[in-house]
């Protein structure tokens, strides 16, 4: 009886931790975003998608997510609103502290269109 009892308590435990974990992330994610950089940076974005992609449309109305801010570098993932992007593409870029857009990496889904 004492090991099932200690075997529940350790998966209570776990899926406690995994939660907490869970939660720091999105409070990470969310202080990217409140950086006073971050419009800036998101701005960046914008301006190099609609000059790459041609449509200001898709750039205008997409979702843009700092997912990381390291050494400088901010890694940013832009994804489109629909009707514009009905299969879940996406745009990874690295983009320098001063708006430099240093690398663009378009992500398509595996879903014919």
């Amino acid at each position: 009886m004492k090991t099932r009892a200690s075997f529940i308590v350790s998966g209570l435990l776990v899926i406690l931790s995994a939660g907490c974990a869970n939660n720091r992330e999105l409070l990470r994610l969310d202080a990217l975003k409140r950086d006073a950089d971050w419009p800036k940076i998101r701005a960046a974005a914008e301006i190099e998608i609609a000059r790459k992609e041609g449509n200001t449309d898709w750039s205008h109305s997409a979702y843009y997510a700092p997912t990381q801010h390291t050494n400088g570098v901010w890694a940013v993932v832009a994804s489109g609103a629909y009707p514009f992007n009905q299969m879940g593409d996406s745009i990874d870029m690295a983009i320098r502290d001063n708006g430099e857009v240093i690398s663009y990496s378009p992500r398509f889904s595996k879903h014919p269109r």
